[in-house]
């Protein structure tokens, strides 16, 4: 089962493997290969759309974690794919090196977290797999392959996002950056205001990301600096006056009347103890599908925001992983919008058209929508593939699973996975946005699947890295019923559930 509990499936002991050395990696893969066993990669299963799922054959990489070599001279990490991130960050501590960026979360494994092409946010700063400097894979076809952009030029960058599919991962080795601290600014604009200072936010800061607060005229900022960089006028630490226990009082307010309303009994110690995720959770799981009830809970998330404004400094890893809330459905794409000197817009464009509808609609939105940026990669199957000057953003939206009754959890599935994603895609298509691959779902009819399959021929190389999936797996038993829905045959051999015509 995935993180966020959304996904799962149930594999034969004899068809899941846990390998503890490359050795071991090598022979399962020889093994499978030779008898055609579907063996899909998996990291720490963090995916929203459970990429790293199938149902026929997994190998899990948890114990082949190891760090192999720190180069402080050209800084430079090499890693087994099965380390968490944050032993990555903790093993360069002491070298006074970090990584050159972070997703929100520190418990992804380094295979997953570069065979997605995940990111952090920074108008300069690319996804991870952009500072990849070589790979080393299992392959079924070609056995053991040590890739470089020096030797194998496209190749290698095709790798870098190989989603699992060119061969598992075993060996990592990425560029650093000198550790340092940043100082973090919180802080709530109204839309406006959000929408005119975007150019200048993103063009002032390292770091920048926007939460969206639907059916509210509240905009979360949150920046990120390097502590040397920014002026001695700017408070390293401060926040609003009272502890937490009152910054928390809008959410805890709530939470008593809603009690109250429904017959149930409250007692402030409930709450002692519970952070904003656990309160948040607490109150839209009275009704989570109510856009009336949701309209309660994201009035006073805003209130809560604006009582949380402040400054606050740390290492940068601990600013930029983030704790992301509770179980969730989570839907995040990306798409171009414009260039490092000058941005077209299409970010705000995009996101003033999709607060519009959800609130014409009724969508019952819950809060935040996300809103990251990130320059381009060089990676050829990353969302945010493009030229060198290319600046793109990145728009999640959510909607949490606030409880273990399985009606109200397959009603919100229902609601976010059909309505909610499908307006997404309605306003993302003409400006070519695509999933984050760690979230993409299966379409829900065959006219859908059809116009995905349209939109990723036209946005990746597909006809290219399935070539490279012939050669390196060509009984493709590295991908997933998804993928292979997604990209289609690997022009080498056997599809999961495809067949060649006679």
């Amino acid at each position: 089962i995935n993180w966020s509990g959304t996904h799962k499936v149930t594999v034969p002991n004899k068809n899941f493997w846990e390998p503890e050395s490359i050795e071991e990696v090598e022979q399962i893969v020889k093994d499978c290969h030779e008898k055609g066993q579907p063996v899909r990669p998996m990291g720490s299963c963090l995916s929203p759309n459970g990429i790293a799922l199938n149902a026929e054959g997994m190998i899990s990489m948890a114990n082949v974690d190891r760090v192999l070599e720190i180069d402080t001279q050209n800084k430079t990490i090499t890693v087994e794919a099965g380390i968490p991130v944050s032993k990555v960050v903790e093993a360069l501590r002491p070298y006074n090196l970090t990584l050159p960026n972070l997703a929100s979360i520190a418990e992804q494994q380094m295979g997953g977290f570069i065979q997605v092409g995940a990111h952090g946010t920074g108008k300069t700063v690319a996804p991870v797999d952009h500072y990849v400097t070589k790979l080393k894979i299992v392959t079924p076809g070609q056995g053991t392959v040590e890739l470089t952009k020096e030797e194998h030029g496209r190749l290698f960058e095709l790798a870098r996002v190989g989603l699992g599919c060119l061969g598992v991962v075993v060996e990592i080795t990425m560029q650093c950056i000198p550790a340092h601290k940043l100082v973090e600014h919180t802080f709530v604009l109204k839309r406006q205001e959000a929408i005119a200072q975007k150019d200048e936010l993103l063009k002032k800061h390292k770091h920048m990301r926007f939460m969206w607060i639907p059916y509210t005229d509240a905009v979360v900022v949150v920046t990120n600096d390097p502590e040397d960089q920014i002026s001695k006028d700017i408070p390293r630490n401060w926040s609003a006056p009272g502890n937490e226990e009152e910054r928390n009082q809008p959410l805890t307010e709530l939470l008593k009347t809603l009690c109250q309303e429904n017959g149930k009994a409250f007692q402030p110690e409930d709450v002692k103890g519970m952070g904003f995720g656990e309160i948040r959770d607490a109150l839209l799981a009275f009704d989570p599908l109510s856009v009336d009830h949701v309209k309660r809970c994201n009035q006073v998330e805003a209130e809560f925001w604006k009582g949380n404004e402040g400054y606050r400094t740390k290492p940068s890893d601990q600013l930029l992983q983030f704790d992301c809330g509770g179980q969730q459905w989570v839907f995040e794409v990306c798409f171009p919008t414009g260039t490092q000197s000058e941005n077209n817009n299409n970010d705000m464009a995009f996101m003033e058209d999709l607060l519009k509808k959800i609130e014409e609609q009724n969508i019952p939105a819950h809060s935040p929508i996300e809103q990251r940026w990130s320059a381009s990669s060089s990676s050829p199957m990353s969302p945010a593939h493009g030229l060198p000057d290319e600046l793109f953003t990145w728009v999640g939206i959510i909607n949490y699973l606030p409880s273990d009754d399985a009606k109200q959890r397959e009603a919100i599935t229902k609601l976010f996975t059909e309505d909610y994603c499908d307006l997404v895609r309605q306003i993302g298509t003409p400006l070519k946005a695509v999933s984050h691959w760690a979230k993409l779902e299966k379409p829900k009819s065959v006219w859908k699947a059809v116009e995905l399959k349209s939109l990723y021929l036209d946005r990746f190389p597909v006809a290219e890295f399935n070539v490279a999936r012939g050669l390196y797996d060509p009984k493709n038993i590295l991908s997933t019923p998804l993928l292979n829905l997604v990209l289609g045959p690997n022009l080498g051999g056997r599809v999961l559930g495809w067949k060649p015509t006679p």
